[in-house]
């Protein structure tokens, strides 16, 4: 098979776990009644952990959402990569943050969804890389040294603990690693404090849990074999991910790990015209969400179609063929 493999440094030469959902006010009962000849007044959009890339950014494109129809309001509620695509199933989401693995998944009935798939699931565009990062203690040099150890792979709902889960599978460890459930927060002081020897997070870098790791205790960036590697990509469908040297305090070396990319998803009953101008205010607009988050330097014309493996939904893709982004069938 063909591996893909996606560097950082490449995406910034080129050029939406614990979450946020962002309700943007619709003038209906329910998200299935929406009339395509309004303006919205109520929208929902689900971004993702406070702080980080997804809850700035879905932050961004609630203000941007704002411009195009002024009198819409505005909330903010937690979400997950995972729990935001079966939100988008059950239409109590508009518009949500979410990884490209976890979308194909869905909208094909695959792993997490097998058996409910979300055959009305639509994309908008990708807009950044995720990167599986994980930070062990020293003596730890692969996921199988996991084996009779403690972890923190993040809590319920996360993405990253699902991909964990999916890594110490294959590597033939899952039944000697003892998780420690938690959000980012507490991931620091379980390490610190030797409770856990590794703490694994998916996201942009550099993912600010990782740093406030290692500025506090010795560890470093665990890697993952390309046997291993090639087995991820083959049955979860992640990319391969190179993490350049430097990105966290103390890497001396590039890491090469699995990942994802970021995708901005909705589902097939929210109107052309919203998508539309959504995409199009978001795309024009990209300057507003680099100021966000650094990682939007990546939303590039070469990151908008990255990973997309399911039906994009017509707004956008009357934007992207409109600006020249999308061509063919």
């Amino acid at each position: 098979m063909t591996t893909k493999t996606i560097i950082r440094r490449d995406f910034l030469r080129a050029g939406l776990t614990s979450a946020i959902t962002l309700t943007i006010g619709l003038n209906l009962v329910s998200p299935l009644s929406h009339a395509a000849e309004d303006a919205p007044d109520y929208l929902t959009l689900v971004g993702g952990g406070q702080g980080g890339a997804w809850y700035l950014g879905a932050a961004a494109m609630a203000e941007l959402a704002k411009g195009i129809w002024p009198d819409i309001s505005t909330t903010v509620t937690p979400g997950g990569s995972l729990a935001n695509l079966q939100g988008v199933g059950r239409r109590k989401i508009d518009i949500a943050y979410a990884f490209a693995m976890d979308v194909t998944a869905a909208q094909t009935g695959m792993l997490a969804f097998e058996g409910t798939p979300i055959k009305d699931i639509r994309a908008i565009m990708s807009t950044n890389a995720a990167y599986l990062s994980t930070v062990v203690k020293p003596e730890i040099e692969s996921y199988k040294d996991l084996a009779g150890k403690a972890a923190a792979p993040g809590s319920s709902g996360m993405t990253g603990l699902a991909t964990f889960r999916n890594v110490v599978k294959e590597a033939g460890v899952s039944d000697q690693v003892k998780e420690i459930n938690t959000d980012y927060p507490e991931m620091s002081g379980l390490f610190k404090d030797g409770i856990v020897s590794s703490a694994t997070v998916i996201g942009s870098i550099p993912h600010s849990t990782v740093n406030e790791i290692l500025s506090t205790s010795e560890g470093h960036l665990l890697g993952i074999e390309e046997d291993l590697l090639k087995l991820l990509i083959e049955k979860y469908n992640y990319e391969r991910m190179v993490i350049p040297k430097g990105t966290f305090i103390g890497q001396d070396k590039d890491v090469i790990t699995a990942g994802s990319v970021t995708q901005v998803v909705t589902h097939a009953d929210v109107p052309e015209e919203w998508i539309y101008e959504l995409t199009k205010a978001t795309w024009e607009n990209r300057n507003r969400l680099i100021q966000a988050h650094p990682a939007y330097k990546e939303l590039t014309k070469e990151m908008v179609m990255t990973g997309i493996r399911v039906p994009l939904h017509p707004g956008a893709e009357k934007y992207w063929r409109e600006i020249g982004l999308l061509t063919g069938e």
